[in-house]
């Protein structure tokens, strides 16, 4: 004889819900979630008796677990994720075979849903910015051509800048870090305001407020306080780190790029993000140095400014603009 399970329609629910917030839940997810938990209090509970009794299952031997639920969490296509905080109190305690077909019937339920990826991916093109609104209170804004990812769990706050660059205005969590991988390197903090730039073997991490610690390559971890900014060039064995205005790291979210005496290969690594285009620096022009305000603007436009900055002329070379040096007087 086979034994059946009926499932409640509440408790399937909390079941969903469990398996929905562990993987790329958004800000409308957990708006929706607190909008169902406040709807009846019989929702609250059933949630409640779904986490414990996963936690319940997650302190078992596997030996102990019943055969569905052994048979579901050894598959080779489950993704381990990290073991969550016990919650306080109220926790069911099953035993006997109501113990055994509950667990399954959970098991199989969540587990195949835990199995989605768990990051979100957010892009830009070329010239466009973007702001994205985090779930758990913190704002990110891409440049152009920027690509990152971003997975929110309980115990930290992960997001991996493939290229481009984003400011952070981090929401202060205390025990939940937020973690941004970039490069060979992993930028951490709890709550404050950064900008991160990592394009062509170029990476700038500048610090407007707060602390943040940045680790990997051969430096170490190094700290970085509100104006401190830390660029690691290439294949360079060390970083530099330097004061620094922050609101010049910044005005690119203004539509503004400011630069000191940085090298024209730089200045052009930035523009070709905005503009459709590609420039290139012709090798004429490899040591000239720009200071001064580029507006984010028609690309027409801004080539006119960078020549009014520089001792460079622009010359339109097939599909491309190449930047040269103009020609010095005898």
């Amino acid at each position: 004889m086979t034994q059946s399970v009926t499932t409640d329609p509440i408790q399937q629910a909390a079941s969903d819900w469990f398996a929905r917030l562990q993987g790329d839940a958004g800000l409308e997810d957990w708006t929706a979630f607190q909008a169902w938990l406040e709807a009846d209090p019989a929702h609250a509970a059933a949630y409640d008796e779904v986490e414990a009794l996963w936690i319940e299952l997650e302190d078992l031997p596997a030996s102990e677990l019943p055969a569905p639920a052994v048979s579901a969490v050894t598959a080779d296509t489950v993704v381990p994720f990290a073991r969550r905080s016990k919650p306080p109190a109220r926790r069911w305690v099953w035993t006997g075979l109501a113990t055994a077909a509950a667990a399954a019937a959970v098991v199989v339920a969540v587990l195949p849903q835990l199995t989605r990826p768990t990051f979100t991916d957010y892009a830009t093109q070329r010239g466009e910015t973007r702001e994205v609104a985090l779930a758990d209170g913190s704002r990110l804004t891409l440049g152009g051509a920027t690509t990152l990812r971003v997975r929110l769990s309980r115990a930290q706050r992960d997001v991996t800048l493939v290229d481009g660059e984003a400011s952070f205005d981090v929401a202060h969590l205390e025990n939940r870090p937020f973690v941004v991988a970039v490069a060979d390197r992993e930028v951490r903090v709890l709550g404050t305001e950064f900008n991160i730039l990592s394009h062509d073997d170029r990476l700038a991490v500048t610090v407007r407020r707060g602390l943040v610690s940045v680790s990997g390559g051969s430096d170490g971890a190094v700290r970085l306080a509100k104006g401190q900014q830390l660029i690691h060039v290439g294949n360079a064995t060390t970083s530099l780190v330097r004061t620094t205005d922050p609101d010049a790291a910044f005005a690119w979210k203004s539509g503004k790029l400011v630069y000191r005496e940085t090298p024209l290969t730089e200045v052009v690594a930035d523009l070709n993000r905005y503009v459709a285009t590609p420039i290139r620096v012709d090798p004429s022009a490899a040591s000239v140095k720009v200071s001064g305000v580029l507006l984010v603007d028609k690309e027409a436009a801004m080539i006119r400014r960078l020549e009014l900055f520089a001792p460079i002329i622009s010359q339109q070379s097939g599909g491309e603009i190449v930047l040269k040096a103009k020609a010095t007087r005898p």
